[in-house]
């Protein structure tokens, strides 16, 4: 399905992210030469090529493209290909031919116009005004592909909570997000240290994503709120990351949401020794505890990991043994029940947050939290979506730090009791979620009913005074 402009709703993304990140690459490289020229004079700033975050190519600003008249579209193609070389070191491969959109000149120069009146360099960006625009504009573009928006971005209140709960974090610390996304996970964490007064580039970002176009949508994002990130296009079940040395790539800190119960290629990856922690591989269509071996795997000797996750990785009898790994080696930090319909109406599944820590403090030993953000005092209801609230965010976090237990809420399991359910990591076996039923005051009930009976009699009796005055003494027999 095509709209007026000739775009098919499922190329929004692969049409206007190249765009809006050249748009923002170009103002910002415009305000640095304008510090550059302030600072060293313009013969130097036009020289020196270490005052830019970005390189734009000769002949290819953003008033260049203003001023193309003809041939926009191939303008627009060699603008990109000479952008990409000249920044080879971010990776970036838009992918993207605007000559094959059936788009007119006219609609092409409007669009430039239309980006052109709005200044996003990062030199003036406020980073949570970015975050929430840029966001917005992905949930735009999930809902125009008709794809779950869960795929491409996380409400920022789960991410808040997810990495408050991993933090505190110190420069050097590394994060990996293997199903990156548009990247808004990485970002959380940059986000969090920057609110502390932090520089976020002291951490190290990395991540994978398989889906066409989204790792431009992932480094758009980076760039925005300027972060350092290294994002690499590819499947991280086929492909992991991996050292000079052939070694799998290890960190301190693993953080994603996978795609839930997809296919993977089981027969090729059959003695990968990711997965070789339990005598089974996850099966060929449901590639959950692949996912999370993968990043079991890819966690340094005292790495931490934090996933979303399907409700049926908790409890799925086949996958049971996946379980008996991770409890027996007291892996399993904390399992945590989210709301439904936080990632919108059309989004029915209430997903769990698994957390992993390979190194637990002692306190924790031999034992996994239970928290049950579903409970009313931790989100609210909107019209088509539900969200957690910031005391409900506040409140999760301090029960994560303080190891707390609390009626409907949250329990802490040993896990000798997980292993006599075989396993079952079913959050409802050891939080009761159940209404607490009203206490039953009997002498008011007992009030009540008697003033029903007494009520129930007089009503008999005006009935009987009613039918004597119609039929007589005789009524008897309508009784």
């Amino acid at each position: 399905m095509k709209d007026d402009d000739g775009i098919d709703k499922t190329e929004y993304r692969e049409f206007l992210l190249p765009l809006i990140f050249y748009k923002a690459a170009n103002d910002t490289y415009r305000d640095e030469y304008e510090d550059a020229v302030t600072d060293f004079g313009e013969e130097i700033a036009n020289e020196d090529p270490a005052f830019y975050r970005l390189q734009i190519p000769d002949g290819y600003l953003w008033e260049d493209l203003l001023a193309t008249n003809k041939r926009v579209d191939e303008t627009l193609n060699q603008a990109l290909e000479e952008f990409e070389e000249l920044n080879q070191d971010l990776g970036l491969s838009f992918e993207v031919d605007y000559l094959s959109f059936e788009t007119d000149e006219s609609t092409l120069k409007t669009l430039l116009q239309e980006l052109d009146a709005v200044n996003i360099s990062v030199e003036n960006v406020d980073y949570n005004a970015v975050s929430d625009a840029y966001m917005a504009l992905i949930r735009r573009f999930a809902k125009e592909e008709d794809r779950d928006a869960g795929e491409f971005y996380q409400p920022e209140e789960v991410i808040e909570m997810v990495v408050r709960m991993l933090s505190p974090f110190e420069n050097g610390d590394s994060f990996y997000d293997p199903t990156t996304g548009s990247g808004d996970m990485l970002v959380g964490v940059a986000s969090h240290y920057r609110d502390e007064g932090k520089e976020p580039n002291k951490l190290t970002f990395v991540g994978q994503e398989s889906i066409k176009g989204m790792t431009e949508a992932a480094n758009l994002n980076f760039f925005l709120n300027d972060i350092e990130a290294e994002i690499e296009a590819a499947d991280p079940l086929d492909d992991p990351m991996r050292t000079s040395g052939g070694s799998l790539r290890e960190f301190d800190y693993v953080l994603t949401n996978f795609p839930y119960s997809e296919d993977w290629n089981k027969s090729a990856l059959k003695d990968d020794t990711r997965f070789g922690y339990v005598d089974k591989d996850p099966r060929k269509n449901r590639a959950d505890y692949a996912y999370i071996l993968h990043m079991f795997s890819s966690l340094n000797e005292t790495g931490q990991l934090a996933t979303l996750a399907p409700q049926g990785v908790l409890f799925r009898d086949g996958e049971s043994p996946f379980r008996e790994f991770l409890i027996n080696e007291d892996l399993v930090e904390a399992v945590i029940n989210l709301p439904k319909k936080l990632f919108g109406e059309d989004t029915g599944i209430a997903p769990t947050i698994l957390f992993l820590n390979k190194d637990k403090p002692e306190k924790r030993d031999k034992e996994v939290l239970f928290l049950n953000t579903a409970h009313e005092d931790f989100y609210r209801e909107l019209d088509n979506e539900n969200q957690l609230t910031p005391e409900g965010v506040d409140r999760a976090v301090e029960i994560f730090n303080e190891w707390e237990s609390e009626e409907r809420k949250s329990r802490v399991v040993d896990v000798e009791e997980i292993e006599e359910t075989d396993y079952n990591l079913n959050l409802a076996l050891y939080v009761d979620t159940t209404e607490p039923e009203e206490d039953l005051d009997t002498v008011a009930e007992a009030q009540q009913l008697a003033k029903l009976e007494t009520e129930l009699s007089e009503i008999r009796d005006r009935m009987k005074h009613d039918l004597r005055e119609l039929y007589g003494e005789g009524v008897n027999q309508y009784e």
